[in-house]
């Protein structure tokens, strides 16, 4: 009880800690494929013929897997350590303790990801679980005690259903369920609810039915063999060579009257400025784009500017899309204000995911800034 009881103490300080360290957690590009380890600890309890109170026991598991995409992945699962048999029909109903360890080869379907293909969230995953193994059980001394002493004349009224030999290998059928709890992107916490089908042999005893045990574990999963984090490359955009005019023969001088000179008109250089966004990211970069178009708007006083947010359509979803563009478009304005452009020369707009300015789909996490 006092190894349940400090299992559950580290789990709360996990989630507590996660909370704040892991608030936004990875999307599903940077989380699959992935494979995994898992530790566990819990108890299982044997439904058989027999009382299951007095046959729960406790129950170790280590497990090594791979999801292959987001909703499909297997695991190579072992369980063990203590199991219990019992006699109904013996005086005083007396229970034996046995090793055992069961493998089993279980498929996994991360039903979230199936539910939710979409969702862009995922600190929480809900798992299904379907395998088939084998058993092995071994030290059954105190199975032998009892058969060897003191029932030996009760043993005609089992009406020869025990069954006791060397062999020690059956047959464990699985289905699960498991709540998985991410702490970011290598680390989860788990809670896993299993009900495995024994084989009839499996403790030495021939029921003619075959037993089943229920199974509760809390663990801890290592994840590892995940996609690196895309580093943002800063999109630098090659200025445009005007054409050069061909070069005229010299003309011969004339000497004609001087007028009076005209004044110099200021060729008016034209904004058209485009900042770029990795997913959920909402901040502009670079910082001397910024400057650029605080530098133009100061150039010219009287000109306006148009500030456009968008966001590409193949992440997310059309609600979270349209709150990234916009808020996309609200930090360039806020920015220029704190740099001196007054609010009444900027029209700021947000178009979501619904028009897209350009061709290919990471590129329209953009904001786009044009001036008048």
């Amino acid at each position: 009880m006092k190894i349940f009881q400090k299992t559950a103490a580290v789990a709360a300080i996990a989630l507590s800690l996660s909370a704040a360290a892991f608030a936004q957690s990875p999307s599903v590009d940077e989380l699959y494929p992935h494979n995994f380890v898992t530790v566990q600890g819990g108890a299982q309890a044997t439904f058989t013929n027999y009382k299951f109170t007095d046959l729960i026991t406790p129950q170790f598991a280590v497990s090594v897997g791979r999801y292959f995409t987001p909703q499909f992945g297997v695991r190579l699962h072992a369980q063990g350590y203590e199991a219990k048999g019992g006699f109904d029909n013996l005086a005083n109903n007396p229970a034996y303790k046995f090793k055992s360890i069961t493998g089993n080869l279980d498929l996994l379907l991360n039903m979230s990801n199936i539910i939710f293909p979409h969702r862009t969230k995922h600190n929480w995953d809900w798992v299904l679980l379907a395998g088939f193994g084998i058993n092995h059980s071994w030290d059954f001394g105190e199975y032998e005690d009892i058969i060897g002493a003191g029932y030996k004349g009760n043993i005609a009224a089992y009406n020869n259903r025990l069954y006791y030999d060397k062999r020690r290998g059956t047959y464990n059928g699985r289905l699960g369920t498991q709540l998985q709890y991410n702490l970011g992107r290598s680390f989860a916490l788990s809670l896993e609810a299993d009900a495995n089908c024994k084989n009839d042999m499996f403790n030495l005893k021939v029921n003619e039915c075959v037993d089943w045990q229920v199974a509760a574990f809390l663990g801890i999963t290592y994840k590892f063999g995940m996609k690196k984090k895309p580093v943002p490359v800063p999109v630098v955009e090659e200025p445009v060579a005007e054409p050069v005019a061909p070069v005229e023969p010299a003309k011969p001088v004339v000497v004609e009257k001087k007028e009076d000179p005209k004044p110099v008109v200021v060729k008016e250089e034209p904004l058209n400025e485009t900042f770029y966004y990795e997913i959920r990211l909402t901040d502009p970069q670079p910082q001397d784009l910024l400057e650029k178009i605080s530098a133009w708007c100061k150039k010219y006083p009287g000109k306006t500017i148009t500030i456009s947010g968008y966001a590409d359509k193949g992440t997310g979803n059309a609600r979270v899309n349209a709150r990234y563009a916009a808020q996309r478009a609200d930090k360039v304005a806020k920015w220029l204000q704190k740099n001196g452009i007054a609010a009444d020369r900027m029209t700021v707009e947000s178009f979501g995911d619904k028009v897209q300015p350009f061709s290919e789909n990471d590129r329209n996490r953009c904001v786009i800034v044009v001036g008048k």
